[in-house]
């Protein structure tokens, strides 16, 4: 199913798609630019505030510049979204030029930023390999001295962690398709794919169960999508109503 584009009034939607194939030190890829071009022209039906840095646009300094500026422009209701498909590390996303573990957009770079916009609904959707790592944080220890895991992110009320692939999974591309199998999915279940009660609103609850069982069974196993944050399961991702039924 795929609905009809509806603009969304009464709040903005700020979108930050980042697709980088043709590295400059490190080897290709070949999707990843088709990904962010299609999650972006998908956003577009229903803001204009998106903006995409493809290949050599898409540096360590000029993806966090932009972000900071997408944060600066948001307000408390307004919803913003990062997009990044591209290689990943254990310690944060490859940019264009990524050279060594000092020049990666590190998780923490990202959450500092994300924590000086005023938004209640930011989401992050990241196609790349080791993503899952973005949840994980530093180890402590609970008062029976068992570890438990903390994410950098646990702190930030409203963001919501879409990742393509476990912490030690790698995230594949789809021989047969134009995008990776999780944005390939992603984009069919925001689409309308992944509602399931028929209301044309999609939810994080919604989205993350058709994407990560569609992924699951297309690449046999090997890759699991994981959904991370402080969140309600019904935070919108995607609304398709007609502007006067939007609360």
């Amino acid at each position: 199913m795929t609905l009809c584009a509806i603009q969304l009034h009464g709040r903005e939607i700020y979108v930050l798609a980042v697709g980088i194939a043709d590295y400059h030190y490190i080897n290709d890829l070949k999707k990843t630019e088709n990904d962010a071009r299609d999650m972006a022209e998908l956003y577009r039906t229903h803001t204009q505030h998106v903006t995409t840095l493809l290949g050599a646009q898409a540096t360590h300094d000029n993806i966090l510049a932009r972000l900071r500026t997408l944060c600066s422009q948001a307000t408390e209701g307004d919803v913003l979204v990062f997009i990044f498909s591209g290689h990943g590390t254990k310690g944060g996303l490859c940019a264009y030029d990524t050279r060594s573990a000092q020049s990666v957009v590190g998780y923490g770079e990202i959450q500092r930023i994300l924590q000086t916009c005023p938004s209640r609904n930011k989401q992050l959707y990241i196609d790349a390999c080791y993503s899952g790592g973005l949840r994980e944080g530093k180890k402590k220890k609970q008062q029976d001295d068992r570890p438990t895991a903390e994410t950098t992110f646990t702190d930030t009320q409203g963001i919501m962690l879409f990742l393509s692939s476990r912490s030690g999974e790698t995230s594949q591309e789809n021989p047969w398709s134009r995008n990776g199998f999780f944005t390939q999915y992603l984009l069919l279940g925001i689409k309308g794919a992944a509602d399931q009660n028929g209301d044309r609103i999609i939810t994080a609850k919604e989205i993350f169960t058709y994407v990560a069982q569609n992924v699951a069974e297309r690449t046999n196993g090997r890759q699991h999508p994981v959904m991370w944050g402080r969140f309600n399961d019904n935070m919108r991702v995607m609304n398709w109503n007609a502007a006067k039924s939007l609360p």
